[in-house]
């Protein structure tokens, strides 16, 4: 009977023992879970941290991207941008559009210069040297903010990655491996993503914008002021002024001739048909 009764209890404390892995199993996937969200967490809570940090350091931790505009007048359009070209090269930038406008009046050019942001005034200053500025343009965009949470989203996307790993190692059934693995693909792609919007915005903060527009009329050198000329000078302008308002006032009444011309030949039939008619009746009255 003894022994009868030693082995009930050794059953029960068996079917216990079974009973309670299930619960434990759940259990372990819920630690796992806070262990995978605590590091999200952490990382967010740090990311804001920095960001508020950066905030209050002052201007010159600030993300910040410069960009000018100018428009010069120059005397040798070929040469100045050569000079710019070599002179960007110089100071470490590169070009990033250079494009050549020629017609009968002026030649013109645009160039869009990509420089290191520590150069950029150097440059700016450089080019406005090679002509005349006809305008000039500086703005710069503040992306500290922009900056700051894309790179606070992409830690905290390599957390939940680096926590769902860690849940797949210990996952055992199919359904659960393959939701796991569907999730890491998803983190996975969204925090791809921004890195590269956070790696195109860091290539703007680092290289500034230089648009650049130059122009060369063509027929600068007839372009002479009045004012400057000798009296000789003065006295032939104002001969071929007269000249040319003579010829345009005779063109215009030659012109206006040959307009009305088939209007007066006209009239003159009319007319000369009415005196025809006229006289031959007075004829032929002065027989009767």
């Amino acid at each position: 009977m003894k022994k009868i009764l030693i082995l009930l209890v050794v059953l029960l404390v068996c079917l216990t023992g079974c009973g309670s892995s299930p619960h434990q199993a759940t259990q372990d996937s819920r630690a796992m879970d806070s262990a995978g969200s605590a590091p999200e967490e952490a990382q967010y809570n740090k990311a804001i941290a920095a960001e508020q940090d950066l905030l209050e350091a002052g201007i010159e931790e600030r993300k910040i991207i410069h960009n000018a505009e100018v428009r010069l007048r120059v005397n040798d359009i070929e040469g100045s941008c050569e000079k710019i070209k070599n002179r960007t090269i110089e100071l470490k930038g590169y070009l990033q559009n250079y494009a050549v406008h020629t017609n009968e009046n002026n030649a013109s050019a645009d160039i869009a210069l990509k420089i290191p942001s520590v150069n950029y005034q150097t440059l700016l200053e450089f080019i406005v040297e090679q002509g005349k500025s006809d305008y000039k343009r500086e703005y710069t965009d503040d992306v500290t903010t922009q900056y700051i949470d894309l790179d606070a989203r992409v830690k905290v996307l390599k957390a939940e990655e680096e926590s769902l790993l860690n849940i797949l190692n210990k996952a055992e059934k199919i359904d659960d491996i393959l939701k796991v693995k569907a999730q890491i693909t998803s983190t996975r792609q969204e925090r791809e993503s921004l890195e590269g919007q956070l790696k195109a915005l860091n290539s703007s903060i680092e290289y500034a914008t230089i648009n650049v527009n130059l122009y060369q009329p063509q027929n600068s050198d007839v372009n002479v002021n009045v004012e400057n000329l000798n009296i000789f000078s003065q006295s032939g302008r104002a001969l071929i002024y007269g000249f040319n308002f003579l010829t345009a006032g005779l063109g215009n009444i030659i012109v206006f001739f040959f307009t009305i011309l088939p209007t007066l030949v006209l009239l003159g039939l009319i007319i000369f048909a009415f005196v025809y008619i006229k006289r031959r009746k007075s004829r032929k009255n002065n027989s009767e």
